[in-house]
């Protein structure tokens, strides 16, 4: 598949609860609890619109969804905004699709006036080519919660802010947080 040939779209359509379940299980990575949750996700979104606080990014080809991120506002913040799900049908990985989600995910945040991204993951050594994708895309790990998950499965949670004044921030200040 070529990258210049998917179609990205916002929107759930009626077909993707039962695409992202298919996906979601496809990966061999989530739980049946966690499939669970990335379908009621976009069932949300179909029933209540932005209501629902999700949002989503779905990457197509020939009508087909090979790919999708889903992210929205964290409660109760001005800015701050949860990546919740990035998932690329196993079929179709390896070709940049899943690396062109998170820079789309970006841009549609700081149009919205969003400056920080969160996401987490599991520590487990499963996840450890996930972890290596986040930081690749620019995100560090800020935050690591002891056996959240379960014992020895820790929450990482890594963050990608965006704000005006990057690049002097950067110079003054040496942080280990990624701006764009």
């Amino acid at each position: 598949m070529n990258t210049i040939d998917l179609v990205f779209r916002t929107g759930p359509v009626a077909g993707d609860p039962e695409r992202v379940e298919e996906m979601v299980k496809a990966t061999g990575f989530f739980r049946e609890d966690e499939t669970a949750v990335a379908v009621e996700l976009v069932r949300e979104k179909l029933e209540k619109g932005r209501g629902s606080g999700y949002e989503f990014i779905f990457a197509g080809e020939d009508g087909e969804t090979v790919a999708y991120c889903c992210y929205g506002l964290i409660p109760c913040t001005l800015h701050s905004y949860d990546l919740y799900r990035i998932v690329t049908h196993p079929a179709n990985m390896k070709q940049g699709i899943g690396s062109i989600l998170p820079g789309k995910t970006e841009d549609a945040v700081r149009q919205v006036g969003g400056r920080g991204i969160y996401l987490e993951t599991s520590s487990k050594e499963q996840y450890h080519p996930t972890r290596l994708f986040y930081e690749r895309n620019g995100y560090c790990m800020k935050a690591r919660f002891d056996d959240f998950y379960a014992p020895g499965d820790d929450k990482l949670v890594y963050v990608k802010c965006q704000k005006k004044e990057t690049v002097l921030r950067s110079l003054l200040f040496p942080v280990q947080v990624y701006f764009i």
